[in-house]
């Protein structure tokens, strides 16, 4: 069966076929910003949403639109929550994971798993971001969905990112939590969360997220599969 990837960009599709399996994979949050006060930090992102669908009644020769989210970049006030990927706006949507807090507390602050998109063949949902480990650590982020399993969370009490869940085309993971002052590390690929930040005498961005991805399946006609037989 035929292939094609995506990477984070608006593509058209134009289908030989009237169908298409397409599995979409969001882009992860933003890590948590750290601002305000000396000492602040923010929770990890959480990681993109996978799904698959079946995309039916496609028009030979048609346009439909490909939407993979990019990655995600905090500024030093606030996160921002993952964006989603879609086909055709509405038929296969993967939700993107929620920014980690800013200026969060200890023991809060990690943003959920990007959850409640549409596809109906398979969805796994993103890993939640790592809270703020007291004084030790900023939050990790999670870790992004994979084709058979959810990503997996952020610790809540070190430094480590959420891995991706199995199946995921990137090799992730969450980004890592800080331990000193700092902007927020960046999430892997593809749709993991960022990590939070540290501030001591400026304020701090959370974590740049992973960006999504995309691949669409389909099989072409007989008679497509038949040109230049004998």
């Amino acid at each position: 069966m035929p292939a094609l990837t995506y990477t984070y960009g608006t593509t058209n599709y134009v289908p030989d076929a009237t169908w298409a399996i397409v599995e979409l994979w969001a882009a992860g949050g933003t890590g948590g910003s750290a601002s305000t006060s000396s000492g602040n930090k923010g929770g990890g992102g959480g990681g993109g949403e996978y799904r698959k669908g079946l995309a039916t009644g496609l028009t030979l020769g048609g346009t439909y639109v490909v939407n993979v989210a990019s990655a995600k970049s905090a500024d030093t006030t606030t996160g921002y929550n993952g964006d989603d990927s879609l086909f055709n706006t509405t038929t296969v949507v993967a939700k993107g994971g929620t920014a980690g807090t800013t200026n969060a507390g200890a023991g809060t602050g990690g943003g959920a798993g990007g959850t409640g998109g549409t596809g109906s063949l398979a969805n796994w949902a993103g890993g939640r971001g790592g809270h703020v480990n007291g004084t030790t650590n900023s939050g990790p982020g999670g870790g992004a969905a994979g084709s058979s399993e959810a990503g997996y969370q952020g610790s809540d009490s070190s430094t480590s990112g959420g891995a991706v869940g199995a199946g995921n085309p990137g090799a992730g993971p969450g980004a890592s939590g800080r331990t000193n002052a700092g902007t927020g590390n960046t999430g892997g690929n593809y749709g993991c969360g960022g990590g939070g930040a540290w501030r001591t005498s400026a304020s701090r961005a959370g974590g740049t997220s992973g960006p999504g991805y995309g691949r669409i399946y389909w099989s072409p006609p007989t008679y497509l599969l038949c040109l230049g037989c004998g």
